[in-house]
Protein backbone atom coordinates (compact mmCIF):
# COMPACT_ATOMS: atom_id res chain seq x y z
CA UNK A 1 0.00 0.00 0.00
CA UNK A 2 1.56 3.40 -0.96
CA UNK A 3 0.57 6.45 0.84
CA UNK A 4 -0.37 9.97 -0.78
CA UNK A 5 -1.25 13.12 1.10
CA UNK A 6 -0.76 16.02 -1.72
CA UNK A 7 -3.02 16.36 -5.02
CA UNK A 8 0.26 16.07 -7.33
CA UNK A 9 0.52 12.46 -5.74
CA UNK A 10 -3.34 11.35 -6.03
CA UNK A 11 -3.41 12.43 -9.43
CA UNK A 12 -0.67 10.15 -10.87
CA UNK A 13 -2.12 7.52 -8.66
CA UNK A 14 -5.49 7.98 -10.08
CA UNK A 15 -4.69 8.25 -13.99
CA UNK A 16 -2.11 5.65 -13.46
CA UNK A 17 -5.42 3.43 -13.09
CA UNK A 18 -5.32 2.89 -9.27
CA UNK A 19 -2.93 0.15 -9.84
CA UNK A 20 -1.67 0.24 -5.94
CA UNK A 21 -3.85 0.18 -3.18
CA UNK A 22 -3.39 3.52 -1.02
CA UNK A 23 -4.07 5.26 1.90
CA UNK A 24 -5.07 8.96 1.16
CA UNK A 25 -5.01 11.69 3.73
CA UNK A 26 -5.76 15.31 4.11
CA UNK A 27 -6.27 16.06 0.21
CA UNK A 28 -9.18 17.58 -1.37
CA UNK A 29 -9.91 14.96 -4.00
CA UNK A 30 -13.12 17.11 -5.63
CA UNK A 31 -11.28 17.36 -8.41
CA UNK A 32 -10.57 13.73 -9.49
CA UNK A 33 -14.33 12.51 -8.73
CA UNK A 34 -14.95 11.08 -12.21
CA UNK A 35 -11.38 9.87 -12.75
CA UNK A 36 -10.98 7.76 -9.43
CA UNK A 37 -14.83 6.75 -9.49
CA UNK A 38 -14.23 4.73 -12.81
CA UNK A 39 -11.82 2.38 -10.63
CA UNK A 40 -11.79 -0.09 -7.88
CA UNK A 41 -11.31 1.71 -4.37
CA UNK A 42 -11.34 -2.21 -2.30
CA UNK A 43 -8.62 -2.52 -0.21
CA UNK A 44 -8.18 1.94 0.36
CA UNK A 45 -8.45 4.26 3.11
CA UNK A 46 -8.92 7.69 2.88
CA UNK A 47 -8.47 9.87 5.70
CA UNK A 48 -9.69 13.55 5.98
CA UNK A 49 -10.37 13.81 2.41
CA UNK A 50 -12.73 16.05 0.60
CA UNK A 51 -14.58 14.28 -1.49
CA UNK A 52 -17.23 14.57 -4.38
CA UNK A 53 -20.32 12.33 -4.81
CA UNK A 54 -19.20 9.79 -7.00
CA UNK A 55 -16.04 8.91 -4.80
CA UNK A 56 -18.24 8.77 -1.90
CA UNK A 57 -20.66 6.67 -3.66
CA UNK A 58 -17.46 4.01 -5.02
CA UNK A 59 -16.21 4.03 -1.62
CA UNK A 60 -19.16 2.91 0.28
CA UNK A 61 -19.72 0.14 -2.39
CA UNK A 62 -16.46 -1.31 -2.20
CA UNK A 63 -16.09 -0.89 1.01
CA UNK A 64 -12.94 0.97 1.11
CA UNK A 65 -12.16 2.42 4.28
CA UNK A 66 -13.17 6.35 5.72
CA UNK A 67 -12.34 8.48 8.30
CA UNK A 68 -13.86 11.91 8.23
CA UNK A 69 -12.24 14.70 9.63
CA UNK A 70 -13.76 15.48 13.56
CA UNK A 71 -14.60 18.99 13.88
CA UNK A 72 -13.85 18.80 17.86
CA UNK A 73 -9.90 20.02 17.36
CA UNK A 74 -8.96 23.90 17.53
CA UNK A 75 -9.76 25.41 13.77
CA UNK A 76 -6.14 26.24 13.64
CA UNK A 77 -4.82 22.50 14.55
CA UNK A 78 -6.63 20.06 12.18
CA UNK A 79 -6.02 15.97 12.62
CA UNK A 80 -5.15 15.83 8.56
CA UNK A 81 -3.42 18.42 8.18
CA UNK A 82 -0.27 17.04 6.01
CA UNK A 83 3.13 18.06 7.43
CA UNK A 84 4.81 18.69 10.58
CA UNK A 85 4.59 22.33 12.79
CA UNK A 86 6.75 24.99 11.78
CA UNK A 87 7.69 27.82 14.57
CA UNK A 88 5.97 30.07 12.62
CA UNK A 89 2.55 27.91 12.75
CA UNK A 90 2.96 27.42 16.38
CA UNK A 91 3.20 31.12 17.42
CA UNK A 92 1.13 32.64 14.80
CA UNK A 93 -0.37 35.82 15.84
CA UNK A 94 2.77 36.43 18.76
CA UNK A 95 3.68 39.80 19.03
CA UNK A 96 7.13 41.25 18.84
CA UNK A 97 7.36 41.49 22.27
CA UNK A 98 7.01 38.19 23.15
CA UNK A 99 2.89 38.56 24.36
CA UNK A 100 -0.21 37.36 23.10
CA UNK A 101 0.67 33.68 23.33
CA UNK A 102 -2.88 33.21 24.51
CA UNK A 103 -3.86 34.05 20.89
CA UNK A 104 -1.58 31.44 19.29
CA UNK A 105 -2.04 27.97 17.86
CA UNK A 106 0.03 26.73 20.66
CA UNK A 107 -1.98 27.76 23.33
CA UNK A 108 -5.25 26.35 21.72
CA UNK A 109 -3.54 23.13 22.15
CA UNK A 110 -2.86 24.03 25.23
CA UNK A 111 -6.23 25.11 26.45
CA UNK A 112 -7.88 22.51 24.24
CA UNK A 113 -5.97 19.41 26.28
CA UNK A 114 -5.49 20.95 29.80
CA UNK A 115 -7.76 22.72 32.43
CA UNK A 116 -4.56 24.52 33.77
CA UNK A 117 -1.10 23.97 34.14
CA UNK A 118 -0.15 20.00 34.97
CA UNK A 119 -4.23 19.58 35.00
CA UNK A 120 -4.94 17.51 31.81
CA UNK A 121 -8.81 17.60 30.76
CA UNK A 122 -11.05 14.19 30.75
CA UNK A 123 -11.87 14.44 27.01
CA UNK A 124 -15.41 13.13 25.83
CA UNK A 125 -14.66 10.58 23.38
CA UNK A 126 -15.37 12.38 20.44
CA UNK A 127 -12.31 15.18 21.56
CA UNK A 128 -9.56 11.93 22.41
CA UNK A 129 -10.43 10.45 18.66
CA UNK A 130 -9.36 13.58 17.38
CA UNK A 131 -6.74 13.71 19.42
CA UNK A 132 -5.20 10.69 18.96
CA UNK A 133 -6.17 11.26 15.00
CA UNK A 134 -3.78 14.45 15.01
CA UNK A 135 -0.99 12.49 16.47
CA UNK A 136 -0.97 9.87 14.42
CA UNK A 137 -1.12 11.74 11.43
CA UNK A 138 1.81 13.89 13.16
CA UNK A 139 3.35 10.41 13.56
CA UNK A 140 3.60 9.24 10.48
CA UNK A 141 4.55 12.82 9.08
CA UNK A 142 7.83 12.49 11.62
CA UNK A 143 8.63 9.04 9.87
CA UNK A 144 8.90 11.11 6.28
CA UNK A 145 10.80 13.83 7.77
CA UNK A 146 13.85 12.06 9.47
CA UNK A 147 13.64 8.87 6.76
CA UNK A 148 17.07 8.25 5.69
CA UNK A 149 18.18 11.06 7.64
CA UNK A 150 21.56 10.38 10.58
CA UNK A 151 19.16 11.53 13.52
CA UNK A 152 20.86 12.12 17.01
CA UNK A 153 18.36 12.82 19.66
CA UNK A 154 19.52 15.19 22.79
CA UNK A 155 17.59 15.21 26.35
CA UNK A 156 17.75 17.12 28.97
CA UNK A 157 16.02 19.12 31.53
CA UNK A 158 13.14 21.72 30.67
CA UNK A 159 14.67 23.78 33.47
CA UNK A 160 18.06 24.45 32.96
CA UNK A 161 19.24 28.16 32.27
CA UNK A 162 20.47 30.30 29.28
CA UNK A 163 23.37 31.48 31.44
CA UNK A 164 25.23 30.24 34.43
CA UNK A 165 24.62 32.81 37.99
CA UNK A 166 27.30 34.23 39.30
CA UNK A 167 27.50 31.68 42.12
CA UNK A 168 28.15 29.28 39.69
CA UNK A 169 30.65 31.22 37.49
CA UNK A 170 32.12 31.52 41.31
CA UNK A 171 32.16 28.00 41.59
CA UNK A 172 33.44 26.79 38.66
CA UNK A 173 30.73 25.20 37.69
CA UNK A 174 30.50 24.23 33.52
CA UNK A 175 28.44 26.12 30.84
CA UNK A 176 26.54 22.92 30.51
CA UNK A 177 23.44 24.73 28.24
CA UNK A 178 26.64 26.19 25.71
CA UNK A 179 28.41 23.07 26.04
CA UNK A 180 25.24 21.36 24.36
CA UNK A 181 25.22 24.25 22.11
CA UNK A 182 28.40 23.16 20.59
CA UNK A 183 27.77 19.66 20.42
CA UNK A 184 24.42 20.08 18.52
CA UNK A 185 26.01 22.75 16.59
CA UNK A 186 29.77 20.24 15.59
CA UNK A 187 27.01 17.44 14.96
CA UNK A 188 25.10 19.04 12.54
CA UNK A 189 27.92 20.18 10.90
CA UNK A 190 28.59 16.69 10.21
CA UNK A 191 24.87 16.20 8.50
CA UNK A 192 23.75 14.77 11.40
CA UNK A 193 19.70 15.97 12.74
CA UNK A 194 19.56 16.91 15.70
CA UNK A 195 16.20 15.59 17.64
CA UNK A 196 14.79 16.90 21.05
CA UNK A 197 11.68 17.06 22.82
CA UNK A 198 11.13 20.64 21.72
CA UNK A 199 10.59 22.51 25.07
CA UNK A 200 13.10 24.77 26.68
CA UNK A 201 16.07 24.06 29.00
CA UNK A 202 18.51 21.73 27.05
CA UNK A 203 16.42 20.89 24.64
CA UNK A 204 16.22 24.38 23.00
CA UNK A 205 20.11 24.45 23.60
CA UNK A 206 20.01 21.21 21.35
CA UNK A 207 17.83 22.89 18.39
CA UNK A 208 19.84 26.19 18.74
CA UNK A 209 23.05 24.32 18.05
CA UNK A 210 21.74 22.95 14.70
CA UNK A 211 20.27 26.15 13.95
CA UNK A 212 23.87 27.29 14.55
CA UNK A 213 25.52 24.70 12.31
CA UNK A 214 28.06 26.67 9.35
CA UNK A 215 27.87 30.12 11.88
CA UNK A 216 31.00 32.13 12.90
CA UNK A 217 32.11 32.27 16.31
CA UNK A 218 30.79 36.19 16.11
CA UNK A 219 27.71 35.14 15.40
CA UNK A 220 27.46 32.86 18.21
CA UNK A 221 28.64 35.32 20.55
CA UNK A 222 26.12 37.69 19.31
CA UNK A 223 23.31 35.30 19.40
CA UNK A 224 24.19 34.45 23.05
CA UNK A 225 24.84 37.77 24.10
CA UNK A 226 20.63 38.06 23.25
CA UNK A 227 19.65 34.79 25.22
CA UNK A 228 19.22 36.15 29.14
CA UNK A 229 17.70 34.31 31.93
CA UNK A 230 14.08 34.34 32.47
CA UNK A 231 11.77 32.01 32.73
CA UNK A 232 10.03 29.90 29.98
CA UNK A 233 6.16 31.24 30.73
CA UNK A 234 7.67 34.57 30.76
CA UNK A 235 7.25 36.88 27.06
CA UNK A 236 11.00 37.54 27.49
CA UNK A 237 11.77 34.16 27.07
CA UNK A 238 9.54 34.11 23.99
CA UNK A 239 10.52 37.51 22.73
CA UNK A 240 14.60 37.26 22.67
CA UNK A 241 14.27 33.40 21.55
CA UNK A 242 12.72 35.73 18.63
CA UNK A 243 15.14 38.52 18.46
CA UNK A 244 18.02 35.80 18.43
CA UNK A 245 16.68 33.70 15.46
CA UNK A 246 16.26 37.05 13.43
CA UNK A 247 19.93 37.52 14.14
CA UNK A 248 20.53 34.04 12.89
CA UNK A 249 18.01 33.85 9.98
CA UNK A 250 17.11 37.47 9.05
CA UNK A 251 13.15 37.23 10.67
CA UNK A 252 12.21 35.44 13.29
CA UNK A 253 9.81 33.37 11.25
CA UNK A 254 12.06 31.85 8.56
CA UNK A 255 12.94 28.96 7.51
CA UNK A 256 16.50 28.11 7.73
CA UNK A 257 18.44 25.90 4.89
CA UNK A 258 18.36 22.18 5.18
CA UNK A 259 21.75 21.96 7.03
CA UNK A 260 20.27 24.11 9.56
CA UNK A 261 17.20 21.47 9.70
CA UNK A 262 16.30 19.98 13.41
CA UNK A 263 13.26 18.65 14.77
CA UNK A 264 11.65 19.03 18.05
CA UNK A 265 8.68 17.11 19.81
CA UNK A 266 7.01 18.41 22.19
CA UNK A 267 3.82 18.13 23.61
CA UNK A 268 0.71 19.80 24.84
CA UNK A 269 0.59 17.42 27.98
CA UNK A 270 3.14 19.81 29.01
CA UNK A 271 1.70 23.02 27.57
CA UNK A 272 3.13 25.30 29.59
CA UNK A 273 6.12 24.63 28.00
CA UNK A 274 6.37 26.54 24.91
CA UNK A 275 7.52 25.15 21.95
CA UNK A 276 11.51 26.33 21.37
CA UNK A 277 12.02 28.66 18.88
CA UNK A 278 14.81 27.21 17.38
CA UNK A 279 13.93 24.03 15.89
CA UNK A 280 13.40 24.25 12.30
CA UNK A 281 10.22 22.04 13.04
CA UNK A 282 8.10 20.78 15.39
CA UNK A 283 6.05 18.02 15.53
CA UNK A 284 3.73 18.92 18.41
CA UNK A 285 1.62 15.86 20.05
CA UNK A 286 -1.27 15.72 22.75
CA UNK A 287 -0.54 12.19 23.92
CA UNK A 288 3.10 12.48 25.53
CA UNK A 289 3.27 8.29 25.87
CA UNK A 290 3.52 8.66 21.61
CA UNK A 291 5.91 11.63 22.05
CA UNK A 292 8.60 9.71 24.37
CA UNK A 293 8.24 6.42 22.26
CA UNK A 294 9.18 8.48 19.18
CA UNK A 295 11.68 10.64 20.95
CA UNK A 296 13.72 7.45 21.80
CA UNK A 297 12.93 5.09 18.98
CA UNK A 298 13.78 7.76 15.95
CA UNK A 299 17.46 8.07 16.98
CA UNK A 300 19.39 5.86 14.90
CA UNK A 301 22.45 7.63 15.18
CA UNK A 302 22.63 7.60 19.29
CA UNK A 303 21.20 9.72 22.18
CA UNK A 304 22.78 11.87 24.06
CA UNK A 305 21.75 12.88 27.92
CA UNK A 306 22.41 15.88 29.72
CA UNK A 307 21.21 16.18 32.97
CA UNK A 308 17.65 15.90 33.72
CA UNK A 309 14.87 15.16 35.74
CA UNK A 310 12.24 12.32 35.96
CA UNK A 311 11.54 12.84 31.98
CA UNK A 312 15.13 12.12 31.06
CA UNK A 313 15.50 9.42 33.64
CA UNK A 314 12.59 7.66 31.72
CA UNK A 315 14.25 8.17 28.66
CA UNK A 316 16.80 6.89 29.74
CA UNK A 317 15.78 3.57 30.49
CA UNK A 318 12.82 3.30 27.16
CA UNK A 319 16.45 3.71 25.65
CA UNK A 320 18.38 0.79 27.72
CA UNK A 321 15.44 -1.75 27.63
CA UNK A 322 15.42 -1.38 23.24
CA UNK A 323 19.13 -1.71 23.20
CA UNK A 324 19.05 -4.69 25.96
CA UNK A 325 16.13 -6.56 23.87
CA UNK A 326 17.93 -6.17 20.49
CA UNK A 327 16.05 -8.12 17.43
CA UNK A 328 17.95 -10.60 15.21
CA UNK A 329 20.38 -8.64 13.25
CA UNK A 330 20.35 -5.42 14.71
CA UNK A 331 23.07 -2.91 16.87
CA UNK A 332 22.57 -0.85 19.88
CA UNK A 333 21.87 2.81 19.91
CA UNK A 334 25.20 4.78 21.51
CA UNK A 335 23.92 6.23 24.36
CA UNK A 336 25.78 9.45 26.26
CA UNK A 337 25.58 10.42 29.54
CA UNK A 338 27.25 14.05 29.59
CA UNK A 339 28.51 13.75 32.99
CA UNK A 340 29.24 17.26 33.95
CA UNK A 341 29.85 17.54 37.85
CA UNK A 342 29.46 13.59 38.12
CA UNK A 343 25.62 14.33 37.45
CA UNK A 344 24.54 10.69 36.70
CA UNK A 345 27.44 9.27 39.25
CA UNK A 346 26.32 10.03 42.31
CA UNK A 347 26.99 7.32 44.56
CA UNK A 348 23.91 5.20 45.40
CA UNK A 349 24.82 4.83 49.19
CA UNK A 350 24.46 8.53 49.77
CA UNK A 351 21.71 9.96 52.50
CA UNK A 352 18.33 10.89 50.49
CA UNK A 353 16.01 12.73 51.61
CA UNK A 354 17.80 16.01 51.52
CA UNK A 355 16.04 18.79 53.78
CA UNK A 356 18.44 21.60 51.89
CA UNK A 357 17.28 24.05 48.91
CA UNK A 358 17.70 23.78 46.39
CA UNK A 359 18.26 19.84 46.88
CA UNK A 360 21.26 18.15 45.22
CA UNK A 361 19.81 16.73 41.62
CA UNK A 362 22.38 13.94 40.93
CA UNK A 363 21.22 10.95 39.87
CA UNK A 364 22.79 7.78 40.62
CA UNK A 365 22.18 6.26 37.72
CA UNK A 366 25.01 4.57 35.91
CA UNK A 367 25.42 1.41 37.97
CA UNK A 368 22.03 0.30 36.75
CA UNK A 369 22.87 1.04 32.97
CA UNK A 370 25.90 -0.02 33.71
CA UNK A 371 24.95 -3.45 34.73
CA UNK A 372 22.32 -3.70 31.78
CA UNK A 373 25.05 -3.25 29.70
CA UNK A 374 27.47 -5.39 30.80
CA UNK A 375 24.25 -8.72 31.01
CA UNK A 376 23.57 -7.70 27.27
CA UNK A 377 27.31 -6.84 26.23
CA UNK A 378 26.19 -3.57 24.86
CA UNK A 379 28.94 -1.90 26.59
CA UNK A 380 30.78 -0.65 23.77
CA UNK A 381 27.69 1.26 22.63
CA UNK A 382 27.64 3.46 25.92
CA UNK A 383 29.78 6.40 26.60
CA UNK A 384 30.27 8.68 30.22
CA UNK A 385 32.07 12.06 29.72
CA UNK A 386 32.30 15.74 30.38
CA UNK A 387 33.79 16.77 27.42
CA UNK A 388 32.06 18.05 24.27
CA UNK A 389 34.79 16.79 21.73
CA UNK A 390 34.75 13.29 23.24
CA UNK A 391 30.69 13.14 22.52
CA UNK A 392 31.13 14.61 19.43
CA UNK A 393 33.95 11.23 18.28
CA UNK A 394 32.02 9.21 19.87
CA UNK A 395 28.93 9.28 18.39
CA UNK A 396 31.46 10.19 14.65
CA UNK A 397 33.43 6.54 15.63
CA UNK A 398 30.06 4.42 16.71
CA UNK A 399 28.23 5.07 13.53
CA UNK A 400 31.33 4.59 10.96
CA UNK A 401 30.50 0.86 10.10
CA UNK A 402 27.17 0.09 8.24
CA UNK A 403 24.47 -1.29 11.05
CA UNK A 404 21.09 -1.70 11.23
CA UNK A 405 19.25 -0.41 14.34
CA UNK A 406 15.62 -0.34 15.59
CA UNK A 407 14.98 3.30 14.42
CA UNK A 408 16.36 2.56 10.88
CA UNK A 409 13.26 -0.40 10.82
CA UNK A 410 10.50 2.00 12.71
CA UNK A 411 11.95 5.20 9.85
CA UNK A 412 11.73 2.65 6.85
CA UNK A 413 15.21 2.68 5.97
CA UNK A 414 15.59 -0.88 5.59
CA UNK A 415 12.93 -3.70 5.18
CA UNK A 416 11.63 -4.91 7.61
CA UNK A 417 10.99 -8.31 8.70
CA UNK A 418 8.45 -10.28 6.03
Amino acid sequence: MIFIDDLPAAEKWANSGVVETATVQGVDLRSLDQVLSRHSLKGCAFLGCDLGDAVFARIRADGAGLVTDLPALPPSLPAFAPGIYTVADLYAGIAADGSGWEGTPDFAGFDFFNVKKNVPRNLEPVKAIAARLHDTVQEESVRSFLRDRDVVAIMGGHDFKRRLSDEDVAAGKADVYWECVAIAKALAEKGYLILTGGGPGLMEAGNLGALLAGETDAKVAEVRAILTNQGFEDKAWRSTGMEARAKILGSWDAQPAEKKFSLGIPTWLYGHEPPNMFASHHSKMFYNSLREDGLVTLANKGIIYFEGNAGTVQEVFQDATQNYYLGEGQSPTPMVFYNAGGYWERPCDEAYWPTGFPPDKRKPLMPLVKQLASEKRFQPSVLVTDKPAHVVKFVVDSNVKPSVRKADLRLGNVPGPA
